[in-house]
Order: structure tokens, then C-alpha cells, then sequence
């Protein structure tokens, strides 16, 4: 169906149901979901006009367009009228407006999603409503669409049989399956011994009973039907031959390597494994999972909406990915919508990725309120943008890297942040200006970087995009504070001749600073250049013109002493805070072990951290409020 056809389909639904309404409306007749409907018809051709819907969405569109049932609505019309039968033509028509419930649900999904035709990611937090979403979408699929929901929540016990059932009925069972939204947010009271709810366990444990039964069935019927007509003398195919349960049974040996999966002809399901045979009831969790999840991929009808809510529950690592690709490759005619917050699995989807930022819907399933984003292209690493996206705290970037001292002192200083650790000052200025370029997010994020040898001017500018530093050089610093110190050595119950600390290190400014002062032209000559235009020139007069400007901000000599001056007045004046303040070296440590007789001031330094709220908030003084 092309796109006039499909226009052509909406108008026509949507005339008939505005001229009926408006008759009906005349008698006082109220069918309670008018709106609905009208507004559903009005979004679907606003969708389509505005080229919303790629032409591969076009015939599941058509499929929810049809669910709704206008076509028989309008076909018994005339019959129904002149028979006067008004009872059974208004149930006709109530029926178009439950199917309206279902259909807008399925549209808006899809809506939601950005109408794509390829696989989704949704990444979500804990709490921020995957499984209830999706519960909630999955009576939906079934009356809207071919789709399925495989659950997070597995509990799989295999079944034996005295006797297979026969297929239509197993089938039926399955089919009636696909209905039942499992409900495990229930409780039940602890002081009496049977009060479990066993009818909920009995339905989850019915998940792979009811599989089994349809799998192993079809394989029945599969070849009795193939023996049937190669006795006949109908031309046969061996593809005619190979059944669901064959397809299980060759992805499972796949990812399994040490063990082998068998099906005999009565239908007994086997694990080999070496001179060995036990019954596939005996599996680990991670094989059921394996087994349910394949079982339920290979039986979905054609074009299929696969959801799979937490793709990664009981499976291996080395496994997962593998398995997913095998299933997107063997069902390519199907849409697979993931709901994960496991962001090594969501970075390795190539799919469309949208953050589920929240998902609620009321008891009876009318009212309900989704928000699903789009993860938008940035300079802020897929992988890591995600993993942010999926945490529902402020984010704060820092310098340094996994198990750093920066993030350890952060994630203890700053905990009801995501503590993500770069490997630049650089990135942590970027990612934070990037992210706060994201709309709808949660919570705006901040960067925090060492002060070093950056001037005033350079940090309040920073202040402006959201970075901040603190009152000390760097990093090290925060445990070289007066009141630091001194906790420090009670905590210890360590004698602290705290005056003699700082002389030392004043000894070592006055010592190093030369150093430091040639650290800080070097710093201001980098900053310059990174600033300019140096890089830049379309030929040799531009690039010269442009070496010149730089060469002339560079003032070496007042740079100079203008630090000089700057450090001999805080020798002079005994100015400790600013000695910390201005003094870049991580060698610092070494006169608080000597003078307290310890070693490994810095990892004892983190213990006093974690273990005393006054040691934090002393840090915390010193340390940007950041909201």
C-alpha cells in the first residue's frame, strides 16, 4: 500500500466514525471514548502527511487501522438499521472503541519510539517503569499486532510428559499464553507458613510448560504431516521437515559447547554431555533462560514486535551478545524492542536508542504517561551517555580515572551524584557543556577539575558552563588542610605537631619555587596556544600572520614576575591556605608520614574520609556548593 492509499484508508475510516458519532450524539447517545478515537484518526494522517512513517511502518499501520474493526461497522450499517436491531449495532460500535484503546496504545508506542522500522534500545533506570511498561504493552500486542513480550521475572521448571498433547490444543494454550500479563508485585504475611501466593508461582512456572508443550507438538506434527504426503507422493522439502524445536535445539548447541541438546522422536528432551545423558529438567538457569528465550523468538508470527524486557537476566556475559545476534539474524522480519539498564548490552545493539526517562499507567490500564527520548549524537561517548541517562542523580564530572583517588573522595563527598571520572581537565569541561546541551534529562550536570596554575579570570569563566574547581592546587591538596590534619591525628591517636607540618612545607615552596613558577609559564604558553589561532591558515602569510598574534601574547618576562611576586607573598606572610592553594606537588604526603610516623598517608587519609562525617565536612569546606 503506498502512501495516498493509506490517507485514503484513514479518511475513510475517519469520515464514517465522525458522521456516525454525530448522528448518535443527536439521539443522546454517549459511547464514552469519542475523543479518543477522533484524535487517534487525526494523529495517524498528521503522521503519515508529514512523512512521520517510513513506507516499511506502512503495513503495520494498515494492521492497527484494520484491528479497529470500522470495515465491519460500517458494512452492517444498512442491514442492522433497517432490522432496528439499535442492541446489536451499538455492540458493534462499542467494539470499534475498545479496539481504539488497544490501537492507540500500540500507535503511540511506535510514535514514541520515532516510527522506526529497526530494533530499540530503551534504556532505563531502576524504578523508572521498563517492566510495567512492559506488562502494560502486552495484551496490547497480541490484539493490535503479532508481538510478544518475553518478561525479566523467569521462573522455569521443565516439564515431563506421560503423554504430548496434541498441537491444536498446545497451541491454543501458548496462544492464550501470550495474554496473561504476570503480575509479581505481590506480597503475602510472613507469620503464616501457606499464605504464599502459589497461584503466582504456578502461572510463572507454567511459562516453559506451556513452550515445551507447543514446541515439541509442532515437531510432531511437523513430520507426521512431511511422512504423510511423501506417502501420497507430494513433492517434499526437507525445510518442510525441520521444526521451531529443531531451530531451539541448533542455537542452544551453539552457545553451549560442552554439552549437547536432543530431542528423540517421542518427543524426550536430553542433555549429552560426554558418555553421559540426564533430562533437560536438570539444566542450569542460564540454559533454560537460553531455551525459554529461543523458543519464544522462533514461535513469534511473522513481523513480529519482539519486547524484551532485561535481556541480560541469568545469562553469561561471553553469551548474551551471541544470543541476541543469532535470534535478530534468524528473525529479521521481526522489530526487536530491548528494555535494559545494562549498558554494555545496549552499546553493542546496532538499533535505534531512546532513554525511557519514565513509565507509569494507572490500575485499569487507561490512564498512563510515558517519556521516551531520543539519545541524541554528541561528543560525550555512546556508552558512557547512556550510562548517565540511565542514572536518575546529578551528574559530576572529575579528572582521573576508575578507582582514582579523585572519585573516591567524590563519590563520598558528592553522593547523590553520578561520579564520572575522565581522563582530561579538557573532557571534564567538554562532556559537562555537552550534557547540558541534552534536553529532558533528569538533572544538569557539573564538572570539577584542579585548580593547577589556571587563573582567576579562567575559573570564573569556567563557573559560567557549570565547572568548578576548589581552594586547593589539586587533588592531593585536600588532605594537605590545617583542620584535616589535625582530625586525621586524633583519629589516629597520633601526636601532631601541626605548626612543624607547615613549616616543612613552606621549606618546600620556598625550595621549589623556581619550579613552580616555570610550571606556571608553561601552563599560561600551552593555554595560549590552544587558544589561538596558530593551527589555522588556508596558506603561508595567514599561517605567519596568525604564529604572530600568539608569539605577541606571550609576555614571559611580566608573567614571570608577576608569579614571583605572587609566591614570595605567601612566603612572606605565612599564608598557609594559599601555599596549598598554589603548590603543585604530590610528594606533600611524605612530610605528614614522616612527622606522624606512619606510611600510606593518603590511603589512611581516604579511610578517615569514609568513616567520619566531621572529616567530610571539613573537606566540604573547601570544596565548591554545588546544588
Amino acid at each position: 500500500m503506498d502512501k495516498k492509499e493509506l490517507l485514503d484508508l484513514i479518511d475513510q475510516d475517519s469520515s464514517f466514525m465522525k458522521a456516525f458519532l454525530d448522528e448518535y450524539r443527536q439521539d443522546g447517545v454517549n459511547f464514552g471514548a469519542e475523543d479518543r478515537l477522533m484524535s487517534l484518526f487525526v494523529d495517524m494522517k498528521q503522521s503519515v502527511v508529514e512523512d512521520q512513517i517510513p513506507e516499511s511502518l506502512f503495513g503495520r499501520l494498515v494492521n492497527l487501522i484494520r484491528t479497529l474493526e470500522v470495515e465491519k461497522l460500517r458494512t452492517h450499517q444498512n442491514e442492522l438499521q433497517k432490522l432496528h436491531n439499535f442492541e446489536k449495532y451499538r455492540d458493534l460500535a462499542e467494539h470499534v472503541f475498545v479496539n481504539s484503546f488497544f490501537v492507540s496504545k500500540t500507535f503511540y508506542l511506535l510514535k514514541a519510539i520515532g516510527f522506526t522500522s529497526s530494533n530499540v534500545v530503551l534504556i532505563g533506570a531502576n524504578g523508572s517503569g521498563k517492566t510495567t511498561f512492559a506488562n502494560s504493552i502486552r495484551e496490547q500486542l497480541e490484539k493490535t499486532d503479532n508481538g510478544i513480550v518475553i518478561p525479566a521475572q523467569k521462573l522455569l521448571v521443565f516439564p515431563t510428559y506421560n503423554s504430548i498433547p496434541t498441537y491444536k490444543s498446545a497451541f491454543a494454550d501458548y496462544e492464550s499464553r501470550q495474554k496473561v500479563c504476570l503480575d509479581d508485585k505481590q506480597t503475602f504475611k510472613a507469620e503464616k507458613n501457606d499464605d504464599y501466593p502459589y497461584s503466582l508461582s504456578k502461572q510463572y512456572s507454567e511459562e516453559l510448560r506451556i513452550l515445551v508443550s507447543a514446541l515439541i507438538s509442532e515437531r510432531l506434527e511437523r513430520r507426521n504431516n512431511f511422512c504423510s504426503n511423501a506417502l501420497e507422493g507430494d513433492i517434499i522439502h526437507l525445510d518442510d521437515f525441520k521444526s521451531n524445536i529443531d531451530e531451539v535445539i541448533e542455537v542452544w548447541n551453539h552457545l553451549i559447547e560442552h554439552r549437547t541438546l536432543l530431542c528423540d522422536n517421542l518427543g524426550n528432551l536430553q542433555i549429552e554431555c560426554g558418555d553421559e545423558k540426564y533430562p533437560a529438567y536438570k539444566m542450569s538457569d542460564g540454559e533454560r533462560v537460553i531455551f525459554y528465550v529461543v523458543g519464544r523468538v522462533m514461535l513469534a508470527k511473522e513481523s513480529s514486535l519482539i519486547i524484551v524486557d532485561e535481556p541480560e537476566m541469568h545469562l553469561h556475559k561471553a553469551i548474551l551478545n551471541k544470543l541476541w545476534d543469532i535470534l535478530e539474524e534468524k528473525r529479521k522480519d521481526c522489530m526487536f524492542i530491548y528494555l535494559t539498564h545494562d549498558i554494555d548490552f545496549a552499546s553493542t545493539r546496532i538499533a535505534n536508542k531512546r532513554w525511557l526517562k519514565s513509565y507509569s499507567c494507572s490500575v485499569s490500564g487507561v490512564f498512563e504517561n510515558w517519556e521516551i527520548e531520543p539519545i541524541y549524537d554528541s561528543e560525550i561517548p555512546e556508552a558512557l551517555l547512556m550510562k548517565i541517562l540511565g542514572s536518575r542523580k546529578k551528574v559530576l564530572f572529575c579528572e582521573g580515572k576508575q578507582g582514582s583517588l579523585d572519585r573516591q573522595i567524590f563519590e563520598l563527598l558528592f553522593q547523590n551524584f553520578t561520579i564520572i571520572p575522565l581522563t582530561s581537565c579538557k573532557d571534564v569541561i567538554n562532556y559537562t557543556k555537552a550534557y547540558n546541551r541534552i534536553g529532558n534529562k533528569y538533572a544538569v550536570a557539573y564538572g570539577i577539575i584542579d585548580r593547577d596554575f589556571k587563573t582567576k579570570e579562567q575559573l570564573d569563566k569556567l563557573v559560567t558552563e557549570n565547572v568548578y574547581s576548589y581552594d586547593v592546587a589539586e587533588i592531593e591538596n585536600l588532605f594537605l588542610v590545617e583542620d584535616f590534619i589535625k582530625g586525621f591525628a586524633e583519629y589516629k591517636h597520633e601526636i601532631c605537631d601541626i605548626d612543624s607540618i607547615k613549616t616543612q612545607i613552606f621549606t618546600s615552596f620556598a625550595r621549589d619555587k623556581e619550579q613552580q613558577i616555570s610550571s606556571y609559564l608553561i601552563y599560561r604558553i600551552n593555554y595560549n596556544f590552544n587558544e589561538s589561532h596558530v593551527r589555522n591558515g588556508k596558506d603561508k602569510t595567514e599561517v605567519e600572520a596568525n604564529f604572530g598574534k600568539f608569539v605577541k601574547q606571550i609576555k614571559i618576562e611580566e608573567w614571570y614576575n608577576m608569579r614571583e611576586q605572587e609566591l614570595d607573598d605567601v612566603i612572606k606572610t605565612n599564608d598557609y591556605s594559599r601555599v596549598i592553594r598554589l603548590y603543585n606537588n604530590k610528594g606533600l604526603h611524605s612530610i605528614i608520614e614522616k612527622a606522624l610516623g606512619i606510611s600510606a598517608y593518603n590511603s589512611k587519609a581516604l579511610e578517615y574520609l569514609k568513616s567520619c562525617p566531621n572529616a567530610r565536612a571539613i573537606l566540604r569546606n573547601v570544596l565548591p556548593k554545588l546544588e
